[in-house]
């Protein structure tokens, strides 16, 4: 017996069979199984190298997410491929299965619409990492974009995991897409006759004072609209830190309270009407 011989005796000989459904595991399958696997994943790892390597960062997230898709699609193909060879009736396999893959289909189906709209996501790139939107009235910073779900942190330093769906249904707002300066405001109310020319300069000049607040686009007051007793003024400022405009409108608020108080100018009370017929009914 020659060495040929012997090598194909060893690859053939049978660990386990089951002749009545003519399955059969040998050396040589066991050895084949290993070395596809092998093959799957180091291929798989070279080519998620090479397609990271030439991307930017903000891209090669988005790669990783896909890649990650990938693998699970590839693994479960390479699982159906070895279950053939080693001689499972893989169509058998799926006519059976069908009724409780129809069963998974109905419970996952939220999860695939996740992925559907984190692969839509991904690719799309309307909503990016370092992003600040603003959903259901929660503002948050984007952290992570997966292919099930987008990890956000709110002001308050909590993470919020949102399914992709959501991002695709339901209205969001990205504050900072593709330019991080926003327009914030801060309404502000005086009594009929203070001098409003008084109040727009105070207003202007607490906003130039702080540093966080562009110089351009400049600062801007509006008169929005006559009360009974008040006159209503929006101040309008541009910022680049998105995130933190709650703590910059307080520092401004903080200084316009400074300088009102410095300039005598007082901020309107809610003023309380009596219906004098009433009052002289009662007495």
């Amino acid at each position: 017996m020659n060495f040929k011989q012997l090598l194909s005796d060893f690859f053939e000989y049978e660990l386990y069979t089951i002749k009545s459904h003519n399955i059969s595991i040998t050396i040589g399958t066991i050895l084949f199984i290993v070395f596809t696997l092998l093959i799957t994943k180091y291929g798989l790892t070279f080519l998620r190298k090479a397609f990271i390597k030439k991307a930017s960062p903000d891209a090669a997230l988005r790669l990783r997410s896909v890649f990650n898709f990938v693998n699970y699609f590839i693994y479960i193909v390479v699982f159906f491929f070895i279950l053939n060879v080693i001689g499972l009736n893989i169509t058998m396999i799926w006519t059976t299965s069908a009724a409780l893959f129809v069963g998974l289909g109905f419970a996952l189906q939220d999860i695939f619409r996740d992925i559907i709209a984190g692969i839509y996501i991904l690719f799309d790139k309307t909503l990016n990492i370092g992003d600040v939107i603003e959903i259901n009235g929660q503002v948050a910073r984007v952290k992570a974009i997966h292919l099930r779900c987008t990890i956000v942190e709110t002001r308050n330093l909590k993470d919020i995991v949102i399914p992709n769906r959501k991002l695709i249904d339901d209205i969001v707002y990205n504050w900072t897409h593709e330019d991080p300066v926003i327009r914030a405001r801060i309404d502000v109310g005086i009594y009929i006759g203070t001098d409003v020319e008084l109040v727009k300069s105070v207003l202007l000049s607490a906003v130039e004072d702080n540093k966080e607040v562009l110089k351009k686009p400049h600062p801007i007051v509006f008169i929005d609209q006559f009360g009974e007793s008040s006159i209503r003024l929006i101040l309008y400022y541009f910022i680049e830190n998105a995130f933190d405009n709650d703590r910059i409108s307080s520092d401004i608020r903080f200084a316009i309270d400074k300088k009102f108080k410095l300039n005598n100018i007082s901020l309107p009370v809610p003023v309380l009407k009596v219906d004098q017929t009433a009052v002289n009914s009662v007495t």
